[in-house]
């Protein structure tokens, strides 16, 4: 069994990337010199491009491996959709985390349809301080390792003016949980702890008028969605999601972005551990281990601004703040999360707008982070 998981997980990574390749188109003069510089790499017709990864998170320590990274634009007659994307990957990490995982955003002709998601399997290092503000001390935390496979899935139809409609599905294995110390009382309590398998369905709505998807330089993003989760297979986590991210992008120069998100999500009922809100990431609350707050509801606001500074190289400052608790009514302003930090941006495609992006972040509570990541945070 778990080698067909495994052998599940390479295949969901690589199959999109098999399938492009019959779509390669000759492009003239393919030189290492070319293939480095932003200014010529649009102008290459590049369609297919295999890449070696290298980033580095707290999470995960130092991430290596390799990857396929389609990209492509939907014509249609005189008119071309947005850069849409699939990208597959196989990565090992200096902490001994393995992942096959593919991700995709793509905008069909006339971007009528919206598909975006990612798929995968990966095996994990996890820490866990406990549920809502009140956790132990940054260094009594329980690690955890554990294997995952795991499906997210959108999939959007255009209504008018940029306002897509949906549905969402999740699927969310967490199997092979193995505890580096034996559960205090407290953590026996936690509902999911040693495993657990979700399933969720539900509708969605998008609003997507963002420049580029990769980095936005103006427009706005929303997306809403509400998912119910069952039980199955004597799984017993019954349980419902609700999701909401705002975002808007407002060009102070043409090379100057200010940009806003707010990212709010509540749950109710038998929600397992590793469906909890958490605070931290490469995405959003950056300086914060992943995990390092969890809880049934957590809301942010982050406000980035990114700026030119030579070339092919942007500098970026950015600040965020959050809250998380049991229900948004009982947020309280005394358990405000805070973090902020400092970031570059080097261009690697300029004609999608795409930026290998390198931020430092530090939290309020104690610590903080190198992140080594491609494209903008949100």
């Amino acid at each position: 069994m778990l080698l067909y998981k495994f052998l599940l997980g390479i295949a969901l990574s690589t199959t999109f990337g098999v399938i492009a390749q019959d779509t390669v188109v000759p492009a003239p003069k393919k030189t290492i010199r070319n293939f480095i510089n932003p200014d010529s790499l649009p102008l290459m017709n590049l369609r297919i491009v295999p890449i070696p990864i290298l980033t580095s998170t707290p999470e995960t320590g130092v991430r290596f491996g390799g990857a396929l990274e389609y990209f492509f634009n939907a014509k249609e007659k005189d008119s071309e959709a947005r850069g849409s994307y699939i990208h597959g990957q196989l990565t090992y990490s200096t902490l001994g985390q393995f992942e096959a995982k593919a991700t995709w955003q793509v905008f069909t002709k006339g971007e009528k349809f919206v598909f975006r998601g990612s798929a995968g399997y990966s095996t994990y290092n996890d820490r866990f301080w406990g549920i809502g503000n009140n956790t132990v001390a940054e260094n009594n935390y329980l690690a955890q390792d554990y294997s995952r496979i795991f499906l997210e899935s959108r999939t959007y139809r255009l209504l008018r003016n940029q306002w897509y409609i949906g549905l969402k599905l999740d699927y969310n294995d967490v199997y092979n949980v193995v505890n580096k110390r034996p559960l205090s009382f407290n953590e026996q309590q936690v509902s999911g702890i040693n495993g657990s398998k979700s399933l969720g369905l539900g509708p969605a709505v998008l609003y997507e008028g963002r420049d580029f998807p990769f980095s936005a330089h103006k427009g706005a993003f929303a997306e809403f969605y509400f998912s119910r989760n069952i039980s199955f297979k004597n799984n017993p986590y019954d349980f419902n999601t609700w999701f909401l991210d705002l975002r808007k992008f407002y060009p102070l120069t043409p090379n100057s972005t200010l940009a806003f998100q707010l990212s709010s999500i509540h749950t109710s009922g038998n929600v397992p551990l590793r469906e909890l809100p958490r605070v931290g990431g490469s995405v959003l609350m950056r300086g914060y281990f992943t995990g390092r707050f969890r809880d049934r509801s957590f809301t942010a606001l982050q406000a980035e601004y990114r700026f030119h500074i030579w070339r092919w190289v942007y500098g970026a400052a950015f600040g965020s703040a959050g809250l998380i608790d049991d229900a948004p009514s009982s947020y309280s302003t005394a358990n405000l999360l805070k973090a902020g930090g400092l970031g570059l941006r080097f261009l690697v495609n300029k004609k999608n707008r795409m930026f290998l992006r390198l931020d430092y972040a530090r939290n309020s509570t104690a610590g903080g982070a190198y992140y080594i990541r491609l494209n903008e945070a949100f």
